[in-house]
């Protein structure tokens, strides 16, 4: 696609630099998540590519006039003014612009400042709403690792419920990202899967990996993501529907050693859970390593936990996890929850979502199961988002006119939900609350707060490392990864 930073934008931006109240010389906008249908938090992330992948490339003469001829010919008409104002733009070569905005991966109430746009010259006041298309979508990451967050949330509760020290190294694995082929783009599995490993390690979208190389200068010493080899049902069903134990004896035999997952519904997992285990119980328990068991059909509680409609005494009313446990065994940890053997898992990677795989836990755990005894896979869902799910927007709240500075705000009768702040903001911590912001500000009170300089005038001037978006976000929500014990 045409990467003309000056094409990436919505029609009606094409014509707002001449639409401004004259004599304007400074606009002053912020990004916020307004909404808390669903989140009352947001992880702010993505900001940092979007600056080095967009607005720091050079702008062009030549990127000046394919923008009017586009112009022309979407809206019919050409505009001196316009054509005056983009050619001045190309001519200075660069955004001028200041962009502040909280340190990505913190963890902000909804309704806060996030982000603030401003102009360096006055000339070009028009250039910081120009840009609001391409910088909100920020929401798609900054949505994604909410989620995110939220799935970690719930494993951190559930394993202080469930699981003991020893099981905490866990935790950066049990959510594990199957979305590449979910994602909408290329670039979108990149960012979206970027977004979710701030909080899990688990990941099978080689997109991402990159994403964080490329634009977040990596991890240091830590991994990015990890995951292990594992089949699909091509690769089961090639063996025929008579020789699928030789499709396990198979995959087991290519990985001698460590974690490998194998899918288990190609035909039966129950037949696969019993009889395949069964014949295949002293391979598998002299492997240095675990099989991880992959069921990916049907309805996951049941498939999981059991179903208490089937008969008495069947595979299908034990679940999967009972079966592994009569297999295999299990250990019962400090906290009195049953482990399974360590020779053995469980992954589910079909149509799971938040509130199935926190059922799914709960389920296990009035069964007497730890919560580490489930990893899932989750997919799609995990992006199956919009910029309304947190209300993404950004907004004008201060602008100067002939000299004179206007506090501006919108406040819509109809729906007080997209009631905007008002002039100057600040972003504010208070050690009992957390973030909060202050608007209305002084001159010399916005220069303050918890927003950093990241771009001015065409260049980036502050950036993270992703191991700092990791350490950002945990030390906003007090949780603590185990990236060295779990790679040890």
């Amino acid at each position: 696609m045409n990467q003309n930073p000056l094409l990436r934008t919505d029609v009606y931006k094409m014509g707002h630099m001449e639409q401004y109240a004259p004599g304007t010389t400074k606009v002053y906008s912020y990004l916020t998540a307004r909404s808390d249908k669903r989140f009352n938090e947001v992880v702010f992330f993505g900001l940092q590519y979007y600056l080095k992948e967009y607005l720091s490339k050079p702008l062009t003469q030549e990127m000046g006039e394919e923008f009017l001829e586009v112009r022309k010919a979407i809206l019919g008409n050409s505009s001196p003014e316009v054509e005056q104002k983009i050619r001045a733009l190309c001519e200075l070569g660069y955004w001028p612009l200041k962009i502040k905005a909280v340190p990505e991966g913190s963890v902000v109430p909804v309704k806060n400042v996030l982000m603030t746009i401003t102009n360096t010259h006055p000339d070009f006041y028009w250039c910081v709403g120009f840009v609001e298309s391409l910088l909100l979508k920020v929401w798609y990451p900054c949505t994604v690792a909410t989620q995110s967050l939220a799935y970690r949330r719930l494993i951190d509760r559930m394993f202080e419920q469930t699981c003991d020290d020893s099981q905490m190294p866990l935790k950066d694995f049990m959510v594990h990202d199957f979305g590449f082929r979910g994602d909408s783009s290329e670039e979108g599995a990149a960012i979206s899967g970027a977004a979710h490993l701030i909080w899990f390690l688990g990941s099978d979208t080689v997109p991402a990996y990159k994403f964080i190389e490329d634009y977040y200068d990596g991890c240091s010493e830590d991994p990015t993501m990890l995951s292990v080899p594992a089949s699909e049902h091509s690769v089961m069903c090639s063996f025929g529907r008579d020789g699928e134990i030789d499709a396990f004896r198979h995959m087991l035999s290519k990985n001698p050693t460590g974690i490998v997952s194998i899918v288990s519904d190609t035909f039966d997992v129950y037949n696969v859970l019993t009889n395949f285990c069964t014949e295949l119980k002293d391979e598998i328990q002299s492997r240095d390593g675990k099989v991880v068991f992959r069921p990916d059909s049907g309805d996951p509680i049941k498939v999981i936990c059991g179903d208490s409609s089937a008969p008495e005494g069947s595979p299908q009313r034990k679940g999967c996890v009972r079966l592994l446990d009569e297999g295999f065994g299990h250990t019962v940890n400090s906290k009195g929850f049953k482990v399974l053997s360590d020779k053995v898992g469980l992954i589910y990677g079909d149509g799971m979502y938040l509130e199935r795989y926190e059922a799914a836990l709960e389920r296990l755990a009035s069964m007497g199961y730890a919560a580490s005894n489930l990893v899932i896979g989750v997919g799609g869902i995990l992006r199956n988002h919009t910029r309304d799910t947190l209300g993404f927007a950004i907004k004008a709240t201060y602008v100067e006119v002939n000299g004179e500075a206007r506090e501006i705000e919108k406040d819509p009768v109809t729906d007080k939900g997209k009631k905007s702040h008002k002039g100057l903001l600040c972003l504010k911590w208070r050690d009992t609350t957390g973030f909060w912001t202050k608007d209305q500000c002084s001159v010399e009170d916005e220069m303050k707060g918890n927003l950093d300089t990241v771009w001015m005038d065409g260049d980036t001037v502050y950036t993270d490392n992703f191991l700092q978006v990791r350490i950002n976000a945990d030390r906003d929500n007090e949780f603590v990864h185990h990236i060295v014990e779990a790679t040890a």
